[in-house]
């Protein structure tokens, strides 16, 4: 079976800390007011003691049937063997139709170079052996990452153990995103 680069963030965990921003802004060199990773606070909701409250990381998706691959005119939008969608900037020219095509927002025009820029999972990084550098930096252990198809790898089991909690953004949609979310037990409700 093929590879699927996954990556599984479990919103019981996160702090909101945004070391995943910041880590991802250094790696990846991207330009003051621009976002490949961000983190939403949710909530407070209700009245101490009985409040809810969480933090929400976003990031492309990567999905198994990717919108904007389907709407790229040059063919710039692509999957890697491994499930991570890239854009080519060789071949992109700025068209904007797969920013429009994302349901999720994941995807920047940087308007200096005339070209779409997105998170890439730190794919050099990966291919060395190297987890992408917001799940190395991330304090609070949210994010797993891996090959959820080899049923050995920490992504698969951990999937496996927590699959009552599993979902996806827009399932509707039918991208089937690669990025997981584990649902908090406490204001999942929100979700």
């Amino acid at each position: 079976m093929a590879k699927q680069y996954t990556l599984l963030i479990d919103l019981d965990r996160c702090v909101g800390c945004m070391a995943c921003m910041v880590a991802c802004k250094v790696v990846n060199q991207v330009d003051t007011g621009v976002d490949f990773n961000q983190v939403y606070k949710v909530g407070p909701e209700g009245t101490f003691p009985d409040c809810d409250m969480f933090f929400f990381p976003k990031q492309c998706m990567h999905c198994v049937e990717p919108l904007c691959a389907q709407v790229c005119p040059s063919r710039a939008t692509y999957k890697t063997e491994e499930g991570v969608v890239l854009v080519d900037h060789n071949r992109c020219f700025g068209c904007s139709y797969c920013i429009w095509a994302c349901p999720y927002g994941a995807r920047t025009l940087n308007k200096n170079k005339g070209m779409v820029e997105k998170c890439v999972l730190c794919l050099p990084l990966v291919q060395k052996g190297e987890k992408p550098e917001c799940v190395k930096t991330c304090l609070g252990n949210c994010r797993i990452f891996g090959d959820i198809n080899d049923p050995n790898s920490e992504v698969s089991k951990y999937y496996t153990e927590q699959s009552d909690r599993a979902m996806q953004i827009h399932p509707e949609i039918g991208t089937k995103p690669s990025v997981i979310y584990f649902k908090p037990r406490k204001g999942a409700a929100k979700l």
